[in-house]
C-alpha cells in the first residue's frame, strides 16, 4: 500500500520541485533584469565576468590615439566600474579580416576556442572588410547604381559566411549573448554627395541585424553615426553638401578615395583617425563603447551568469 502511494505521489513531488525551481529561476532573472548594475551583480552572485572580442580592425582598436584598446578596453573598464565586478577581456581582433577569415581563425586557434567556450558575452565586429573588398573590386562600375546592384548581389554571399561564423561560435558556446556591431561609411564627410556609399553600408548592416535576430540570443549594436562625425544633424550635412557643390571635390573616383586615405585633403571627420581617415579615433571608440554598454545594461541578465 505504501509503495502504491509512493508511486502516485512521487511524480507529483518531482513536478512540484521542478515548478518551484523554474519559478525561483524566473523570479531571480526578473530581479536581475530590473536591478541597478551593482545590485544585479550581487543578486546574480557574480564577481567576475569573461568577455571575448572577435573581429577585424575595429576590435583590434586600430586608430585609437589614446591606446585604450579601442572599444574593448573602454567597455571592460566601464563594466568594471559600473557593476563592481572584475572583467577579463580577451581581444582577438585582427585588422583586415573578412567574415570568412575570422571564422577560419576561430576554427584553427585553440586559444580562441577556449576563450569563447568560457565567455559570458561575445562581442563581434564584422562585415566592413567584406564590403570593402566588394566595393574595391567593382570601383570602376559605370554608375553608383551599378555599384549598389553589385553590393545587393554580394550581400547574399556575406550572409552565408556570417551565418556560418555564428554557427561555429554557437557550437562552442550556446548560451552567451553575442553583441554584433554594425558598420559605418568613413568616406561620407569627404564625398557627401555619394549617398550610395551609405546605402551600401546599410545593406550589409541589415545582414548583421538579420543574422542576430535569427540567433535569438544576439543583439545588433548600431554605429552608423560614426559616418557623420561632427555633422550629426540634417542641417549640418546639408551645409557640408553645399560646400562641396562649390568645389571640385566629392566625385569619389579612385584617385579621390586614395587621396582621402592618404590624408591629402582638407576635410576630416572628427570621430575618425586622421592617420588613415578610416578607423575611429578615441572619440569614435568612446561612441562605440557607449553604444555597446547600453545593450549590455539592457540585457544584463543574459551575461551576469556563473561559469
Amino acid at each position: 500500500m505504501k509503495k502504491k502511494i509512493l508511486m502516485i505521489y512521487l511524480p507529483i513531488l518531482v513536478i512540484l520541485i521542478g515548478l518551484g525551481y523554474f519559478w525561483y529561476h524566473w523570479q531571480t532573472n526578473a530581479t536581475i533584469q530590473r536591478a541597478t548594475p551593482r545590485q544585479a551583480a550581487k543578486v546574480a552572485k557574480v564577481s567576475a565576468v569573461n568577455f571575448v572580442a572577435l573581429g577585424d580592425s575595429l576590435t583590434e582598436g586600430i586608430g585609437d590615439d589614446k591606446n585604450e584598446q579601442g572599444y574593448s578596453g573602454r567597455i571592460a573598464q566601464k563594466v568594471k566600474q559600473t557593476y563592481g565586478v572584475s572583467v577579463t577581456m580577451q581581444n582577438f581582433g585582427l585588422a583586415g579580416d573578412r567574415s570568412d577569415q575570422i571564422r577560419k581563425r576561430l576554427n584553427q586557434n585553440g586559444n580562441i576556442q577556449v576563450a569563447v567556450q568560457h565567455a559570458n558575452a561575445i562581442i563581434l565586429t564584422v562585415g566592413g572588410n567584406d564590403l570593402q573588398q566588394l566595393l574595391l573590386q567593382n570601383m570602376f562600375s559605370k554608375t553608383p547604381e551599378d555599384l549598389t546592384k553589385t553590393v545587393v548581389r554580394g550581400k547574399q554571399a556575406y550572409q552565408g559566411k556570417l551565418t556560418s561564423l555564428f554557427s561555429d561560435i554557437r557550437r562552442l558556446n550556446a548560451q552567451a549573448p553575442i553583441f554584433i556591431f554594425g558598420n559605418y561609411n568613413p568616406l561620407f564627410v569627404h564625398f557627401p554627395k555619394r549617398t550610395d556609399f551609405n546605402q551600401d553600408v546599410m545593406l550589409f548592416n541589415a545582414v548583421n541585424q538579420k543574422v542576430a535576430r535569427h540567433d535569438k540570443a544576439s543583439y545588433y549594436v548600431g554605429t552608423f553615426d560614426l559616418t557623420y562625425g561632427q555633422y550629426q544633424t540634417k542641417a549640418d550635412r546639408e551645409r557640408l553638401v553645399e560646400e562641396f557643390d562649390k568645389s571640385d571635390l566629392g566625385n569619389a573616383d579612385f584617385k579621390d578615395i586614395q587621396a582621402v586615405l592618404e590624408d591629402k585633403n582638407n576635410v576630416s571627420n572628427q570621430w575618425i583617425s586622421t592617420i588613415d581617415n578610416y578607423h575611429p579615433n578615441h572619440i569614435g571608440y568612446n561612441y562605440m563603447a557607449t553604444q555597446l554598454f547600453e545593450y549590455l545594461r539592457k540585457e544584463q541578465v543574459t551575461w551576469l551568469t556563473k561559469h
